[in-house]
């Protein structure tokens, strides 16, 4: 299916954020006792800095909230759109046959820099839970560049830095520059499954939106011979007038009862740095 090519990785997302909330690990895991406050309870904080393992939680945690705030949604455009101080925030219901759960999630443009970098404002909060806050500075690609969160644990303002792959960037300075799409581009890959627009009401509001649906199916190889089909069904309510476009998002998996569904909460500004990152 060639024209759903430039939604695969959202779709990736969306099967992420799936088994984040029905699978082995969260943030929830993380920030509220498992990796961290075990690590904690072990050694301390900082004999696990000293030997690296404060480091690998932060790459978890700091994966785990960018995916899951910065692209709550799985659609990947319209960022640009955003203000300095501006931001939206989102409510997530996740369904499956042993029940559901909700969680809040925020995501706002703090400062673009001159060098084409930008701080986001990241924020998850999840049922009778804290709110886990973070900052991050992402590059004109919107790849992490650095990542800094307020540590529950030690109530320190922990950051990271990605190590920087040297044979990746030397790669990409020999290699030209492709041009950048011209407006409506990426229309072109999901205007097929555009149905129309329908009236779509949401926490933050009603609005007139352009649905997106796409409806799929795939086999999962477990092992030489076993393997398991599924029916999925991916839905987009877009809004141009709205940073980020979206308003509305649900994906489902039809053969197995689950669904992930996000609407838009809030869309609001005067976000500033609560971390002091600049």
């Amino acid at each position: 299916m060639k024209p759903i090519k430039k939604l695969s990785k959202a779709v990736l997302i969306g099967s992420a954020l799936i088994l984040v909330f029905t699978g082995c690990v969260s943030v929830d895991d993380i920030v509220s006792g498992n990796l961290m406050a075990k690590t904690e309870a072990r050694m301390g904080q900082a004999v696990a800095d000293a030997m690296g393992i404060g480091e690998l939680e932060d790459a978890v945690l700091a994966t785990l909230i960018y995916t899951q705030v910065f692209y709550a949604g799985g659609y990947g455009y319209g960022y640009e759109d955003f203000t300095e101080g501006e931001g939206v925030a989102w409510i997530l219901t996740a369904k499956d046959n042993d029940g559901s759960e909700t969680l809040e999630v925020e995501r706002a443009l703090l400062k673009r820099n001159t060098d084409g970098t930008a701080w986001w404002f990241l924020a998850y909060r999840a049922e009778g839970e804290d709110e886990f806050i973070s900052e991050a500075l992402l590059d004109s690609d919107y790849t992490i560049v650095k990542f800094r969160y307020h540590d529950p644990e030690t109530d320190a303002i922990r950051e990271w830095v990605p190590e920087q792959d040297e044979s990746a960037e030397e790669t990409a300075d020999d290699e030209e520059m492709e041009e950048e799409p011209e407006v409506g581009y990426f229309e072109g890959d999901y205007g097929e499954y555009v149905t129309g627009t329908e009236r779509v009401v949401v926490p933050a509001g009603t609005y007139q939106a352009e649905h997106v649906l796409i409806e799929d199916s795939y086999t999962a190889e477990d092992g030489a011979e076993a393997s398991e089909s599924y029916e999925v069904r991916y839905e987009w309510w877009l809004v141009k007038d709205v940073p980020g476009d979206l308003v509305k998002y649900s994906w489902q998996n039809v053969s197995d009862n689950s669904s992930l569904v996000g609407e838009l909460l809030s869309h609001k500004r005067g976000y500033t740095t609560r971390l002091e990152s600049y």
